[in-house]
Parts: C-alpha cells; structure tokens; sequence
C-alpha cells in the first residue's frame, strides 16, 4: 500500500531511510552560513550602562533610539523638541557614518515623541537628511515618556549597508 505522509519530520526521514526508493529525493540540506553580529557603541558610557547604539548583523544596520546627548551623556536642547530633533539625527548621522553609511541607506525609521503635534510643527528638519524622493518606511509614536524625562524625542533605524 501506498500513502502519503507530511510532517516536519521529514529531513529526519530522510536521515533514517535515505535508501528507500520513496525517499530517493530527500537531500541533506547543509546547515546556512552563520551570521555575524557585531555590536557598536557611539560612545563609552554607552557600554558602561549596558546599552548598543548599533547591532551590526551581516549587512544590515538595526539602530537603538537616537536621542539628544553630547558625549557625555547630557542632554542636549531641553525643552526644545527642534533642537532634540537635530541632535538625535545628529547622533544617529555619526552612527551610519562609522559604519560607511549615509541616510540614502535606512530603510526603516520610528520616530517615538512626547509631543506630536511639536513633532508635526518641526518635521520638515528631516528634509535636512533625507531627500523628499528616498524617505525610508516608518512609524512615528507618542509616547508618555521616554527613559529620560527630558528626551522629547528618539529616533530608531535600520539600514543596508553598502
């Protein structure tokens, strides 16, 4: 008798009973290439607080939340949700950077704020890194708050690298 049989076990079939004429197709598929993952940090304290500015993963980019800090840490433009704006993008600039990369290489942004409609008033600056024809995908969110009570503003992105 002859019956069909599907299951997720069929790569252990085909281990078991590579001989019979039933499962001459089955090949041993070779396990894929590991990944490589490397992490950044834009800055020292970063790693000290147990934070990546960056996950490297092949050649694509996944950036944490950008945010108005100098250096040091500090926060930068507050009460300005503009000048946290163009700090962040700032920050975020520095990180594409260091891995080759320009704001013509993000294909995904997310915008977290505490005031959207502050957001929506300066928006424009984006036009400073991106050209209106090569804006990524991306999702913008009001937040009640972000880690630091003083960020107005975070921006997140992923990017192909060259």
């Amino acid at each position: 008798m002859l019956f069909s049989w599907h299951s997720p076990s069929v790569p252990f079939l085909c281990l078991v009973a590579a001989s019979l004429p039933l499962l001459a197709g089955c090949e041993q598929k070779q396990p894929p290439e590991p990944r490589t993952k490397q992490i950044f940090h834009l800055r020292e304290f970063e790693r000290n607080f147990g934070y990546a500015q960056a996950v490297q993963v092949d050649r694509t980019l996944y950036i944490s939340s950008s945010v108005a800090v100098d250096a040091q840490g500090r926060l930068v433009a507050p009460g300005d949700l503009k000048g946290q704006l163009q700090a962040a993008y700032q920050n975020l600039a520095a990180t594409l950077r260091a891995h080759g990369a320009s704001f013509d290489h993000v294909v995904r942004e997310d915008i977290f704020t505490t005031d959207m409609e502050q957001l929506l008033a300066v928006s424009d600056l984006r036009f400073d890194y991106y050209s209106k024809d090569g804006l990524p995908a991306g999702t913008w969110v009001e937040v009640e708050r972000l880690i630091d009570p003083g960020f107005l503003v975070a921006i997140s992105a992923t990017a192909e690298l060259p």
